[in-house]
């Protein structure tokens, strides 16, 4: 699960009331825009479908001269499934990302993970010393680079995955592994520890 620390909470280490605790607010207003824009993307493509497929079924000579010509009736056929592929799978994305949010909450030697979305909801706690230990990730992406703590888990689909780059400079992945308290793993050693 990859939660953003969009608000997180540490405590001295000497407390342990919550060592952290991370929270995704679900926000209503981001939730609207993405589903705005996936109708946006979806619905020209749909329309442009429908009426293509109205227009060649309502004039017998089109739909003989698509069996008259199999390839090019070919070439548009596969030319409408990857303008679905190209519009759908970004749509597809902001729907799964709309309204999600969730927690995650580690202290007293537990880790409590709930995550939701529009359309389902998961969780899950574990004692802290069920995972192997923790990984310390750095991706680049097109809008710069990001940092990752990963708690990895001998189920990957228990693994949490905490986005750092919302924490307060003083707050290093060092540090963090440390108040952890769990041993660090080389990126390429997480199959070989599972």
């Amino acid at each position: 699960m990859l939660t953003r620390a969009d608000e997180l909470l540490m405590k001295a280490s000497n407390d342990d009331a919550a060592l952290v605790l991370i929270a995704q607010p679900q926000k209503r207003w981001t939730t609207f825009l993405d589903l705005a824009a996936a109708a946006v993307m979806t619905l020209p493509l749909l329309g442009g479908i429908f009426l293509l497929t109205t227009e060649a079924l309502s004039k017998p000579d089109a739909v003989s001269l698509a069996f008259a010509q199999p390839v090019a009736t070919l070439q548009i056929v596969v030319g409408l499934l990857l303008m679905a592929g190209l519009l759908l799978v970004p749509a597809r994305r902001l729907v799964a990302r709309a309204g999600s949010g969730g927690t995650v909450e580690i202290d007293s030697g537990m880790v409590r993970v709930a995550k939701r979305d529009l359309f389902s909801s998961r969780s899950f706690h574990e004692p802290l010393e069920a995972y192997r230990g923790t990984v310390h990730r750095v991706r680049t992406t097109i809008s710069g680079v990001h940092h990752e703590l990963v708690l990895v888990h001998p189920d990957a689909r228990r693994d949490v995955v905490i986005a750092l780059d919302r924490l307060g400079p003083a707050l290093t992945p060092a540090r963090m592994i440390a108040r952890l308290g769990l041993p660090e793993i080389a990126p390429g050693e997480i199959a070989r520890r599972r």
